[in-house]
């Protein structure tokens, strides 16, 4: 806008310009400051989250690739076990060697055994030779797969056992099959949950960080930093744990959340163990977290409200440059979508506009346009008889009536050069484009602009018209030939008349 400053009341009203030029900036610089707070903000949690996710992936994987390595030892153990031909000349050093050698100075492994139907020990790395067989069969690990022949590898709670262990053990064990496929015992591990705990603590977790280990009904099976107290709790009344069962079956989830155990609000991350009832989450500290970007809070507030000050400061002296390359710009826009005579669109942009509606059509089976193809009658003659300029003028009249008589803002019309005049209408069947071509002979006819040299002695146009039809046109380019064609008969026709393709 233009400033128009008179009188006393200049100075007035350039003061008034500068409050709401100023107050309009300082409310960019508040949204600015919060927008890039907000963003960074989002941005630390995103890579916090990821980190986590990380870290409980990598858990995941070493557990879940231990797990089906001890599994396949059970395997071994059980074939080894009901396939006793190959050993029945072996001693029993030899037997035991042969059972139990290759995994019972595994570090972790607190014992093997092999369990009868009826829950006698049958054999066992722990057991020295005369002792008396104990008799498992009141355990919940040798339950399981008496009940039923689909548990799979059993994964025990914590257990108390005094096998020499520094922690409690859990019990991995899976089903023998007698030949018939009816139950013949279990072959069970006594794993040591020391072998959690090395597994987790060379994680980096930061201050206030924690990893755990739970079983899918809340029972505490590891938990770092180490806590002693936690090992067999049952956590599955707390509110948190109730929300990562509610999750579970995305089998993995995140979540901020104050810890019950020491009241620190933390960034949760979790993921289920597959084929076991693990679950192995990860807590980063919120404070941690965040540490860096409150560090950074302030230094970005205090750089966000000098380059307000600097705005405001600038904001006057580029307010005349900005207006004049504004104007500028709009002005270039115009020149680049429009005809400079007629003030239609230029052919570029006509292309454009003709493209664009036969791609419509092409993702829209039920959406079709029609063509206005467009010629001043005469137009030579009418230029050798009264000089370009007039010529000019009379392709400005020419384009005001189809200007003035496109009745939708979905309707366009440009200049295709030099005489020629082009109309697309948009959701438009053969018989509606044939009387918007009539309406347009007859709105330039109207005007009754003389013009000596032609038969009909004033000027007129004749129009080609053709609608899209899908079976014939394979290009825009095949609608708009098919409508130059029409417009060269109605001009064979004598002119002033309205041609349609004959493909419609």
């Amino acid at each position: 806008m233009r400033l128009g400053f008179s009188g006393g009341s200049k100075i007035k009203q350039l003061k008034k310009y500068l409050v709401v030029v100023l107050g309009i900036a300082m409310l960019m610089v508040i949204a600015m400051c919060a927008s890039t707070l907000y963003q960074s903000y989002r941005q630390t949690r995103f890579s916090a989250v990821t980190n986590a996710g990380n870290v409980t992936l990598i858990s995941q994987r070493a557990i879940s690739r231990n797990l089906e390595m001890l599994s396949l030892s059970l395997d071994t153990l059980a074939y080894r076990y009901q396939h006793p031909l190959s050993v029945q000349r072996l001693d029993e050093s030899q037997r035991y060697a042969y059972l139990f050698g290759s995994m019972a100075g595994v570090a972790h492994i607190n014992g093997l055994a092999v369990v009868g139907a009826s829950g006698e020990v049958l054999a066992s790395s722990r057991r020295a030779p005369g002792e008396a067989a104990p008799n498992y069969g009141d355990r919940a690990y040798f339950i399981a797969h008496r009940d039923s022949a689909r548990v799979g590898l059993y994964v025990s709670r914590p257990i108390r056992a005094s096998l020499g262990n520094e922690l409690p053990v859990v019990v991995l064990s899976k089903r023998l099959f007698n030949k018939d496929g009816s139950f013949g015992g279990i072959v069970m591990m006594a794993l040591d949950l020391a072998y959690f705990r090395d597994l987790f603590e060379g994680l980096s977790l930061g201050d206030d960080g924690v990893i755990s280990l739970y079983s899918d009904d809340g029972i505490a099976y590891m938990r770092i930093p180490y806590r002693e107290d936690m090992i067999g709790r049952d956590a599955s009344s707390s509110p948190n744990f109730q929300r990562i069962q509610r999750a579970l079956q995305h089998e993995e989830g995140s979540f901020f959340a104050r810890a019950i155990s020491d009241g620190v609000e933390r960034l949760y991350t979790f993921r289920r163990i597959p084929d076991s009832p693990l679950i192995v989450f990860v807590g980063y500290a919120e404070e941690a977290i965040f540490k860096s970007w409150r560090k950074t809070l302030y230094v970005v507030v205090l750089s966000l409200a000098v380059f307000a000050l600097l705005s405001a400061y600038l904001l006057w002296h580029v307010r005349q440059e900005l207006r004049r390359r504004v104007a500028i710009e709009k002005r270039l826009e115009e020149l680049a979508l429009t005809d400079g005579l007629t003030g239609l669109l230029n052919r570029r942009a006509l292309d454009e506009a003709l493209q664009a509606a036969w791609e419509r059509c092409r993702r829209n089976l039920n959406s079709t346009f029609s063509v206005l193809f467009i010629d001043v009658d005469y137009f030579k003659l009418y230029n050798d008889t009264y000089g370009h300029k007039m010529g000019d003028e009379v392709l400005q009249e020419v384009a005001q009536a189809i200007a003035e008589n496109l009745p939708r803002n979905t309707d366009c019309a440009g200049r295709y050069g030099g005489e020629e005049f082009v109309v697309l209408l948009e959701l438009t069947d053969g018989q509606g484009a044939r009387l918007m071509a009539q309406r347009l002979c007859e709105a330039v006819y109207s005007r009754l602009i003389v013009h000596a040299a032609s038969p009909l002695r004033v000027v007129t146009i004749s129009a080609g018209v053709a609608t899209l039809q899908r079976e014939h046109h394979r290009r825009v380019e095949d609608v708009l030939n098919a409508a130059d064609a029409a417009l060269y008969r109605a001009k064979r026709d004598g002119r002033n008349a309205v041609r349609v393709s004959g493909a419609d």
